[in-house]
């Protein structure tokens, strides 16, 4: 029976052309993130990469010397000015002829990158030896380890830069659920449960030989399941096509995670400050996964959240109000209080910044040690498991009332 429930909550779920309209709008929005990705990488190949800085390079001193002639055959300034300007001329001229020649060094080791990496791990060994510090030499001594991950790992340090599989996974992620997760499962399912609060569906439910609790529990897992399709394989399959068209990248390079901070006192005030050489670096893959489970742990709890307000509200409207102020108001608040992004760990509607809370840099961001993964964790399922139970709690309450 509680198959039949699940088969006839899909059947509803497509027969509404909301689903297709925010899928498709879901769709547009990975599509755009693409074509961002695609524009870094083709600015980083024109403006940032050897190749590049070599011809405007070249084209920039072709054009000063054709400045340096015009300005030795101008007859209508005077000689001293005219002295003056051909000195900065050929000063400028000479810097970028140096320039020049670095430029074209880049590019003949950049052919061969581990030649060149294994040169500024060289390099880096010696700014290490040579730093007396303590807490500068922890921080040379993080960026040493970085590009030796780099070496053993086989992957350039531009890896990055490029719109990979990996890359555009990685961003659909952390940019997705920051600005886009909870106002989307919001619209997607807001009026679930409160659209069917009306006489004619009621009376159905009510005569049909099966607990409401099975009723309510069917909404949620098509709730959930929709919600995981909506997104997760959405971007896993565009994680995909841009892989199979791009090239899916390097899932070894080293990311940084796992910041701490320490409080520091300046002319009698108190900062927080990043611990110097704190943090492990992480391969790639392992990045991902985090912020996958980070991910359905914000999904989860924000559709019981979702499933708990249109349980209880009867209209559609209300519903769709409540949430949305919840979470525009929360962020505005969070943005204007100190004391509030305090308390922001337990609070899971601030739980969709990935990065932040992987990278440890939430800590700096709110102010609070508290805010962890494993905070993050476990106020998400104490979270989802009240929503639901009060969710359940209610249905059974008002259906018994009707």
């Amino acid at each position: 029976m509680f198959l039949g429930l699940l088969k006839n909550e899909l059947i509803k779920l497509f027969a509404k052309k909301k689903t297709f309209i925010i899928w498709g709008l879901f769709i547009l929005l990975c599509v755009m993130l693409v074509v961002v990705n695609e524009t870094a990488e083709k600015n980083y190949l024109k403006y940032n990469s050897p190749k590049a800085q070599v011809e405007n390079l070249t084209r920039e001193i072709a054009n000063q010397e054709d400045n340096l002639k015009s300005i030795q055959s101008d007859t209508s300034i005077s000689k001293d000015d005219k002295k003056i300007n051909i000195e900065q001329t050929k000063a400028y001229l000479e810097s970028l002829k140096q320039q020049l020649v670095s430029a074209k060094a880049s590019l003949d080791s950049s052919t061969d990158w581990k030649s060149n990496l294994k040169n500024q791990i060289e390099e880096q060994k010696k700014v290490v030896d040579s730093t007396s510090d303590t807490d500068s030499k922890k921080d040379q001594e993080r960026e040493l380890k970085r590009l030796q991950l780099h070496l053993d790992n086989n992957v350039p340090l531009n890896d990055q830069n490029y719109n990979t599989g990996i890359n555009f996974y990685i961003l659909n992620i952390t940019m997705i659920a920051a600005s886009f997760l909870a106002i989307g499962l919001t619209l997607f399912n807001g009026d679930n449960v409160s659209n069917e609060y009306n006489p004619g569906t009621l009376k159905f439910l009510l005569v049909q030989p099966v607990s409401r609790i099975k009723v309510l529990l069917s909404k949620y897992v098509i709730m959930l399941l929709s919600s995981t399709v909506l997104i997760m394989v959405t971007q896993f399959l565009f994680f995909l096509g841009v892989g199979i068209i791009k090239g899916f990248g390097s899932f070894n390079r080293p990311y940084l995670v796992g910041l701490k901070y320490e409080y520091v006192y300046t002319n009698g005030q108190k900062f927080i400050s990043e611990v110097s050489g704190s943090g492990h670096y992480i391969l790639l893959w392992q990045y991902l996964l985090e912020a996958l489970v980070l991910q359905l742990l914000f999904l989860i709890v924000m559709v019981t959240f979702i499933l708990m307000i249109s349980t209880i509200s009867k209209s559609s409207v209300v519903t769709m109000t409540v949430l949305i102020c919840a979470i525009l108001g929360s962020n505005i608040v969070y943005s204007l209080s100190t004391t509030y992004r305090k308390a922001s760990p337990f609070i899971f509607l601030h739980y969709a910044n990935i990065d932040d809370i992987l990278t440890g840099q939430i800590v700096m961001r709110t102010g609070s040690f508290l805010f962890t993964w494993q905070t993050v964790a476990g106020v998400s399922a104490l979270s989802t498991i009240i929503f639901l139970g009060v969710s359940l709690w209610v249905f059974k309450k008002r259906d018994i009332q009707i």
